[in-house]
């Protein structure tokens, strides 16, 4: 069913509800914005600058999970540091990646307005079929939240690659390697540099799952 949900704040577009997807962006503020004005509004640049590890991300996870744990309370089942920053030794893009576990999906909208008190804007990604996404911008320091169902595959699979990094060196200098080289082809094209990383993913979830 098709619902309205309000209008955005900078064009008044009706914005509509479908299914618990919100054909829109959830500002800080509580207001609105469709897809267009958000696109518009974006300080984003989409461009590939890498960053030796560094020991505070640990600590910067840490403390965004009190506050991720205190904001959804029991509908957290799980909250877990992933991505590059959360590898010891890992050069990476210095966005705190957090992924934090719930029972459905499809109650994910009902999380929007506690995420919100806390910092994080809700970004609609409608290739996401597994996750939903959402992002923070404290001073310096960006964090990228991701929920999904507790146990399924995005969250199986998260896990087992950063896990198969953090035991096994050789394979985490292989990914190391890879990055550099990726990052100075498409320094200025994020997707592509993403995009080409998960061949190399993928194998690695396969030797996770074999173990």
């Amino acid at each position: 069913m098709r619902e309205p949900a309000g209008k955005c704040r900078n064009c008044e577009t009706l914005i509509y509800c479908s299914a618990g997807f919100l054909e829109g962006v959830v500002n800080n503020d509580q207001t609105l914005c469709c897809f267009t004005c958000a696109n518009q509004t974006s300080t984003e640049k989409l461009t590939v600058s890498l960053r030796s590890y560094r020991p505070e991300w640990p600590l910067l996870f840490d403390q965004e999970q009190k506050l991720i744990a205190e904001a959804l309370g029991e509908s957290a089942l799980g909250i877990e540091h992933i991505g590059s920053t959360a590898i010891s030794g890992l050069q990476a893009k210095p966005i705190i990646d957090i992924m934090t576990g719930i029972r459905s999906l499809a109650s994910y909208d009902s999380y929007i307005t506690h995420l919100s008190a806390i910092g994080y804007m809700y970004v609609p990604k409608p290739e996401l079929v597994e996750r939903r996404f959402f992002k923070k911008k404290k001073e310096t320091q960006t964090f990228h939240l991701h929920l999904c169902e507790l146990g399924g595959k995005e969250w199986e699979e998260k896990l087992l690659f950063r896990d198969y990094l953090r035991q096994h060196p050789e394979a985490m200098e292989e990914y190391n390697s890879l990055k550099h080289t990726l990052a100075i082809r498409y320094q200025k094209d994020r997707p592509s540099y993403t995009k080409s990383k998960e061949p190399f993913i993928s194998s690695i979830i396969k030797k996770a799952k074999k173990k």
